[in-house]
């Protein structure tokens, strides 16, 4: 977020899919042990057409895009989100925002995003908020002149 963001601007979108062995290795690190995000003969025994995407990866997805979006000043406040349809390795997704609500706050601006995973055909399969908020650039404090060299 280069400019200060206004109520109803649009994020850019970012397309994605999910691998297999992403989402084996999301399994592991989140010591999500259920058969149907690894095993692709379970997954379909289960009636999935792949693996399926972790809802906790969906969480991360949406946090980092909003994180991404909004550049280095930004602090995550929270982030929630309901898990709407499944969504299956390969899958095209695309994640996409809105800004809700812009307030400015002690450090800087408060920004409220209305975030969704949503499928190739557009219907969504996750929707949620982050809440970030977006600190003012600081000056550093070695543009001030040096005052000779320090001693202990």
């Amino acid at each position: 977020m280069n400019t200060p963001a206004a109520v109803g601007d649009v994020c850019p979108p970012r397309r994605y899919t999910h691998s297999r062995l992403q989402l084996f290795r999301f399994s592991a690190v989140s010591w999500n042990s259920h058969r149907i995000h690894y095993d692709a003969e379970f997954a379909a025994s289960e009636g999935f057409s792949d693996v399926v995407v972790q809802s906790t990866l969906h969480g991360q997805t949406l946090t980092r895009y909003a994180l991404e979006w909004a550049g280095s000043n930004a602090c995550l406040e929270s982030v929630s989100w309901r898990n709407v349809t499944t969504a299956v390795a390969g899958e095209p997704l695309t994640w996409s925002a809105t800004v809700r609500t812009v307030a400015p706050c002690d450090s800087g601006v408060r920004v409220t995003l209305d975030v969704s995973v949503l499928r190739d055909d557009g219907a969504p399969c996750v929707t949620g908020h982050v809440d970030l908020t977006c600190r003012a650039a600081r000056t550093s404090p070695s543009a001030e002149p040096s005052r000779g060299p320090a001693t202990s």
